[in-house]
């Protein structure tokens, strides 16, 4: 399931909004879930955290590494961070 954030939350999403987008993927997460940042310049690092780590206490970093993708994000370093822990 590919899920396009631009189109899914709006052109000017908050921080607030990954907590919508973090429910949806919650009542998909059986599924393999893509989440596609085209058309955004920059995601923040809080919204990044917003939206995943919950999902990585309920879930385990693992299963929603395996689970959910991302694709187009400008600034997938922080994506690491948040997603799987590391500083670098």
């Amino acid at each position: 399931m590919e899920i396009k954030v631009r189109d899914f939350l709006g052109a000017n999403f908050e921080t607030e909004d990954a907590i919508v987008l973090r429910n949806y993927i919650k009542q998909n997460i059986d599924n393999k879930i893509i989440l596609d940042f085209s058309d955004i310049n920059k995601v923040s690092t809080l919204f990044l955290c917003c939206l995943f780590t919950d999902l990585i206490n309920e879930e385990g970093r693992d299963y929603i590494v395996s689970h959910v993708n991302v694709k187009n994000l400008s600034n997938s370093t922080d994506y690491r961070r948040v997603v799987l822990g590391t500083a670098f």
